[in-house]
């Protein structure tokens, strides 16, 4: 995984060198999609076996714009996924699917931290909001939360470009204190969003 995710980057890079490409213009939009996975959600106190109930691991769908700003510029990002819901503890785990809807929005500000000839690495730190909802929640639950990033950016040809992006936030549990002490001692935890996705950029 490790060596494919190197290749990978090794030939965005190159791509960047040899494919010509307009500059990035002020404006621009963005879609693609991603891996997720889910840390933290509910935790037992005192419970040495790391026993869990959290979302499952999922994909993603995104879409959003990003406005430059010389080397700052400023994302709206938005992401759609249903995953599961796991339960995890003595090295074995379980997921009912589908049981959670995610609603993901961030607003991120961000900063060119290098250049590749045509292709750059950007850090990005803003507020996420999410919402939840499905068969494992009650009702609908909103949590306001933050999040950061690391995207390469490589250009394809004239306005179009390819985006590679590591991202973690963090927001409060949505699932019910109740359900989980009846689920077996289970208290409430910061969820941690973890992410690797690619997209595809145009500059307008």
């Amino acid at each position: 995984m490790r060596f494919a995710l190197r290749l990978i980057l090794v030939i965005l890079f190159a791509a960047g060198m040899v494919v010509p490409a307009v500059a990035q213009r002020p404006w621009s939009i963005f879609i693609g999609g991603g891996a997720a996975g889910f840390g933290g959600a509910s935790s037992v106190p005192d419970d040495a076996s790391g026993a869990q109930i959290k979302p499952a691991p999922t994909t993603r769908l995104h879409a959003g714009g990003t406005r430059a700003l010389g080397r700052a510029g400023v994302a709206f990002d938005f992401a759609y996924s249903k995953s599961g819901l796991g339960g995890y503890g003595d090295g074995g785990s379980y997921a009912l699917s589908p049981a959670l809807t995610l609603y993901d929005l961030r607003l991120l500000f961000n900063y060119r931290l290098a250049s590749f000839d045509r292709s750059s690495l950007s850090a990005a730190l803003g507020p996420m909001l999410q919402v939840w909802s499905g068969e494992a929640i009650l009702d609908t639950q909103t949590r306001l939360g933050g999040a950061a990033a690391l995207t390469l950016a490589v250009p394809i040809s004239g306005a179009f470009g390819l985006l590679v992006t590591g991202s973690l936030g963090v927001a409060g549990c949505p699932f019910d204190a109740g359900i989980l002490e009846e689920a077996g001692g289970f208290e409430p935890a910061n969820v941690w969003t973890r992410e690797l996705a690619v997209g595809l950029r145009l500059s307008l």
